[in-house]
């Protein structure tokens, strides 16, 4: 966890995404706060580092910051 806390993220647009894709994404979510699943996000920021993709946003139920990994297929 430590060497993803120190990884050079950058922002990506996520809205740059389709509107099917940035919905999935919005709503298939795990909250670790809640502990629960497809809870849904708002205000997502998508950013990548050397290693991962991934979109931060806030738990549409309790308001805590949930992080969605994206694993991008060639």
């Amino acid at each position: 966890m430590n060497d993803e806390l120190n990884e050079k993220r950058v922002e990506r647009d996520f809205s740059q995404r389709s509107a099917e894709e940035q919905q999935d994404f919005l709503s298939q979510t795990w909250c670790n706060n809640c502990m629960e699943v497809d809870l849904g996000m708002k205000n997502p920021k998508e950013y990548e580092s050397e290693s991962r993709v991934w979109i931060e946003g806030e738990c549409l139920k309790c308001g805590e910051i949930t992080i969605t990994e994206i694993v991008e297929e060639d």
